[in-house]
């Protein structure tokens, strides 16, 4: 009997090594190995080092586009694989194209993180590329196979099972927590309730798994806080979640859960939950559920939320300033609108007459001195020579603030006058002045709406857009005609929009950075993309957005580059 056992040993000894030398990353499962969010795979290489980059999320994998992919996101999966390091960081589906989501998109790693999933990027999901960009990588291995090597092994799943009921048991706990109930401002209601009966609630902790925030300072056995009622039956789940990592968000608790993680810092809870309130921003067409978000992000110290909520605003200007709510706009989010590259308008005439009609409504509460560096934003060399010539007369603050109009309306004029490269030399540190905003206004953009086709087995629809030669007075009065074909896809993307333009004796001169903006219902714009090669994709997630009412704007925005500064 003792003889089989050690027959027995050797056999699996010899097994295991064989298993070992072939260098396959799937047997200590038996290809059953159990997947965990922010996983990668390598997928269609010759070898388990090299292959297309998969990750797994939210119960399924996806691949990742090859925007801004190099050799420090390429670092990053092999040693999150195991390897030692990249060879070289592969674009183009070099390994072939995947299939289903594409989850990440403008990746940004230092090369340092320790998966793929920590790395700066849009968001999960969110792209506007195609599988022919999936990314792909080829890993470094060992030359030979050393036995002496380590291997990770992960069970870090346990651990947070055991941590969890470790909080439940509450055995062990050396800390206290005080949630004290206090009035608190909601997204949609602002207003003080009566709060005769004070009430607390009290949860012991253990100090060692609270010290794992840096920002949260253990001095005293105890430490109390104020929240308001309504984040009262989520306090536990959020402490809870700083022992496991896992949390469920619903929108009732998503407001609480950002305030507390703001309170004890938890960074990736913050951020993870501040791109959740992106989808409920275009709920609210008054715009106060947005104007709320804005001054929360304030009090929360959460930056990804002020952005995105500026970015949602920025591209729906003409409803904001029609709204109720455009008059009353702090002063901050004024500014962080007027210096946003992306903002979605008619044109900067447009919204001179917004900026005014702001300033007057503030009265005496906005100084002279704050309306100046506000209508210093402005943009006058994107108003046309028409527009310019009229501010003097039909722009209400002039008189008050004659000097910086005048500035301004000559370096518009200058700017149609001269030739770039000329202005340029003159007016060091104003770049952005000279640089077009997202302008809807004819004739720079065409509408087609995607419930248009003539057909219902019509495969695209064709619009032509003409509009003038821009930048200076050279070519006034000549056109250029853009030729943009919508086409309906059932493949990876939903929809694309490609466009056609001859740029013939302009084309040394001029460059174009246009824009796809898209609306869902005529009533709000949810996504803003660039063209690459003329085309710009659509992508499931995001057509899933507004599945029914989608309408693409093409808005052609000229670019200031050196190409143009070499016009005479």
């Amino acid at each position: 009997m003792l003889a089989l056992r050690g027959l027995y040993r050797l056999i699996v000894v010899c097994m295991l090594l064989s298993k070992l030398e072939s260098r396959t990353l799937d047997w200590l499962d038996g290809g059953h190995k159990e997947v965990k969010e922010g996983d990668a795979r390598l997928v269609g290489g010759k070898s388990p080092s090299e292959g297309r980059v998969e990750v797994f999320h939210a119960g399924s994998w996806g691949t990742v586009c090859d925007d801004d992919w190099g050799i420090e996101e390429a670092q990053v999966v092999c040693r999150q694989l195991g390897f030692r390091g990249a060879i070289s960081a592969e674009p183009g589906a070099k390994f072939g194209q995947g299939s289903g989501k594409i989850w990440l998109d403008d990746l940004g790693c230092k090369g340092s993180e320790s998966s793929l999933s920590i790395c700066a990027f849009k968001g999960w999901g969110v792209t506007d590329c195609s599988h022919s960009e999936d990314a792909s990588v080829v890993c470094d291995v060992d030359p030979a196979f050393n036995i002496t090597k380590s291997y990770s092994l992960d069970h870090s799943i346990e651990l947070t099972d055991q941590l969890g009921e470790l909080f439940d048991s509450g055995k062990g706990c050396d800390f206290t927590l005080t949630f004290s109930y206090t009035p608190e401002d909601s997204l949609e209601v602002e207003t003080v309730m009566d709060m005769a009966n004070n009430t607390k609630e009290t949860i012991c902790v253990h100090r060692l798994v609270l010290s794992l925030f840096p920002k949260f300072v253990l001095i005293n056995s105890s430490y109390e806080m104020e929240i308001s009622s309504n984040c009262l039956p989520y306090i536990r789940e959020f402490t809870r979640y700083l022992y496991t990592r896992t949390v469920t968000v619903t929108v009732s608790s998503m407001q609480c859960l950002h305030q507390l993680a703001s309170e004890f810092g938890a960074v990736r809870l913050l951020e993870d939950i501040g791109r959740l309130f992106v989808p409920l921003l275009p709920e609210d067409t008054s715009f106060r559920t947005q104007v709320a978000l804005f001054k929360y992000a304030g009090r929360s110290g959460d930056g990804l939320l002020r952005d995105n909520v500026l970015r949602y605003l920025g591209w729906n200007m003409e409803p904001l300033v029609a709204s109720a709510q455009w008059k009353s706009l702090s002063e901050e989010l004024l500014k962080g609108l007027l210096v946003r590259t992306d903002l979605v308008l008619p044109d900067e005439a447009w919204l001179l007459a917004a900026l005014e009609a702001w300033v007057l409504e503030q009265g005496e509460a906005v100084t002279p001195e704050q309306q100046a560096a506000l209508l210093g934003h402005l943009r006058f060399p994107m108003m046309t020579p028409e527009q310019l010539y009229e501010v003097p007369f039909t722009a209400r603050l002039y008189s008050s603030h004659k000097e910086l109009f005048s500035a301004g309306i000559l370096q518009g004029f200058q700017f149609h006058a001269l030739s770039f490269s000329v202005l340029t030399g003159h007016v060091e540190g104003q770049s952005e002045q000279f640089q077009s905003r997202i302008y809807t206004a004819d004739p720079w953009s065409i509408g087609i709406n995607g419930t248009d086709f003539p057909l219902y087995y019509s495969s695209q629809i064709e619009k032509i857009l003409k509009t003038p030669v821009p930048i200076t007075s050279t070519f006034s009065s000549r056109y250029l005609q853009w030729r943009a074909i919508l086409f309906k896809s059932d493949q990876s993307f939903s929809g694309r929009l490609q466009i056609e333009i001859y740029l013939g004796e302009y084309e040394s001169h001029f460059q174009f950075s246009n824009r796809l903006v898209l609306y869902c219902k005529g009533r709000y714009a949810f996504h803003v993309q660039e063209f690459k090669n003329n085309e710009a994709k659509i992508s499931d997630t995001i057509h899933n957005t507004c599945p029914d009412d989608l309408t693409y704007q093409f808005v052609v925005r000229p670019h200031m580059s050196e190409k143009t500064a070499s016009l005479s």
